[in-house]
């Protein structure tokens, strides 16, 4: 499926990419390093892989984000405060956090969704994530980026018209409620 919105045209990628449900990861490993992964493999009888599995996720569990100057409570988090099965609430909830160490490209993505509250946000506050709208908007966010970039100097409206139409046509009310989108 194509959107043509004001002479921009979108390529809807979910018809076009397969979601993997695993990610293949190749890593260089000196003959100590690979003989100790072997070992422990066959002592605990698993795979490499999970042995690499279960290494990361321990460590994982033992790392936490401490928060500087956070209410009382809310002092630090770990991975499971940020992981969403949604791959745009999971960079989201990176790229807001600055002890995650967010780069220039997180940081722009940000102040994207921060500019279009409406769009991301439950009620338009940056409490609650979307994720209906984000199911839709995040696979293009890169195309939506690129176009807020060339536009918002001379038409801020033209991305907002492009999500308003994305949503629309996924069948959600849009922020605009009542506004129909320009095609």
């Amino acid at each position: 499926m194509k959107l043509q919105i004001r002479g921009y045209s979108v390529a809807n990628q979910r018809s076009q990419k397969k979601v993997s449900k695993s990610e293949s990861l190749t890593i260089r490993l000196d003959p100590k390093m690979r003989f100790a992964l072997e070992f422990v493999a066959r002592l605990k009888g698993q795979t490499i892989t999970k042995v690499i599995e279960r290494a990361v996720l321990d460590m994982a569990d033992r790392t936490v984000v401490e928060y500087k100057n956070a209410p009382e409570g809310c002092d630090s988090a770990d991975w499971r405060d940020f992981w969403d099965v949604n791959e745009g609430i999971r960079a989201l909830n990176m790229a807001r956090t600055p002890e995650t160490h967010p780069t220039f490209e997180e940081d722009e993505i940000l102040d994207f969704v921060q500019q279009h509250p409406s769009y991301f946000f439950r009620n338009g506050y940056e409490r609650s994530f979307n994720r209906e709208y984000i199911d839709v908007l995040w696979p293009e966010i890169e195309f939506l980026l690129d176009v807020w970039r060339s536009t918002k100097s001379t038409n801020r409206g033209a991305v907002v018209d492009m999500m308003e139409t994305a949503l629309a046509k996924a069948g959600l009310e849009t922020p605009r409620a009542g506004t129909p989108p320009i095609i």
